[in-house]
C-alpha cells in the first residue's frame, strides 16, 4: 500500500475524526435509512436477496469512487503546492 492509500484508509490520519455531517446530510441519511428499512418488508425472499446484492454492489462502487476522488484531489493539491513554489 502506498502513502496516499494509507492516508485514505485512515492508517496515517483517521478521516472519521474530521468528517462532520451538516444538517442537510443528516436529514438525507435519516430519510435514506427510513426508506431502506421499509423496503425489505414488502419484498419476497428472492427479491430481498437481490436487494442485498444491489446494496453491496452500490457500496463497493461508492467506495471505489470515493477512493479515486480522494487520490485525484490529493494529487491536484500537491500540484498546486509545487506550482506555487516555482
Amino acid at each position: 500500500m502506498d502513502t496516499l492509500e494509507d492516508l485514505y484508509y485512515g492508517n496515517l490520519f483517521s478521516h472519521k475524526k474530521c468528517a462532520k455531517l451538516d444538517d442537510e446530510m443528516k436529514e438525507l441519511l435519516s430519510l435514506f435509512n427510513r426508506n431502506e428499512g421499509k423496503l425489505p418488508v414488502t419484498l419476497s425472499d428472492k427479491k430481498k436477496e437481490t436487494f442485498e446484492k444491489y446494496k453491496d454492489c452500490n457500496r463497493e462502487i461508492s467506495e471505489i469512487c470515493e477512493w479515486q476522488s480522494f487520490i485525484t484531489g490529493f494529487k491536484l493539491g500537491a500540484k498546486i503546492v509545487i506550482e506555487s513554489m516555482t
